[in-house]
């Protein structure tokens, strides 16, 4: 039976094209990944909350069935408004609540951030990262904006993204690197092995926790 193991669902918004590679890469025999989408938008925050709860409310419908957890795989209305997605969606997985559960467990506190943001954006996630107790070591991002763009990023710019840093990289205890859009699986393969320090995304960390949940071992990449 296809899922026999467990089923992941995930909310994407509709210009994400990294995510799904990344799940399906990752996930063990026998777990299978059902996707769903909302629509895109700009910035992090929603500017109508009860526009965002319906459309919400309706992508989940449509994965409930066929779910046995849940990855709500975007930043939007996570910084300020988690408490309506987990509302909405009980022992949801929220990607970067995951990176810090997995940093935490990792017993990381020094951190370098990868993004592939423009500078105000990166900047915001290194804000955020501080807010939550980390030492922020450095940071660099590749300037992008649009979802698509960043789904097309070649491995070896992400991997390169990381490795151009190496002084100040090498003062972390860890490497983060952002966004679910953007596909990361082989990158931090390589820049594990290559580092010898965890390298955790934002994908990584939301198969880790829906794992987790789902009580299934498996070997991730990255650390």
């Amino acid at each position: 039976m296809p899922g026999g193991r467990g089923r992941i669902g995930v909310i994407l918004p509709a210009n994400n094209a990294g995510m799904e590679y990344d799940l399906w890469k990752m996930a063990p025999e026998g777990v299978s990944i059902h996707s769903t989408r909302m629509k895109p938008t700009r910035g992090c925050e929603p500017e109508n909350l009860e526009e965002f709860e319906k459309e919400l409310k309706y992508s989940y419908s449509l994965l409930a069935e066929v779910s046995d957890t849940i990855i709500y795989g975007r930043t939007y209305g996570t910084h300020k408004h988690a408490h309506v997605i987990k509302r909405v969606i009980k022992d949801v997985v929220i990607p970067e609540e995951s990176v810090y559960e997995l940093l935490k467990k990792l017993n990381v506190r020094k951190l370098w951030i990868g993004t592939p943001y423009i500078k105000e954006r990166t900047l915001e996630e290194v804000e955020w990262w501080r807010n939550k107790g980390f030492e922020i070591v450095g940071y660099d991002g590749l300037g992008k904006i649009r979802g698509i763009d960043i789904s097309n990023t070649p491995i070896f710019t992400i991997y390169r993204l990381v490795k151009r840093h190496l002084d100040e990289v090498l003062k972390a205890d860890a490497v983060y690197i952002a966004c679910t859009a953007l596909s990361t699986y082989e990158a931090v393969q390589y820049l594990h092995e290559d580092l010898d320090m965890p390298v955790v995304s934002e994908n990584v960390a939301a198969m880790w926790e829906a794992l987790n949940k789902l009580k299934i071992k498996a070997k991730l990449p990255g650390f």
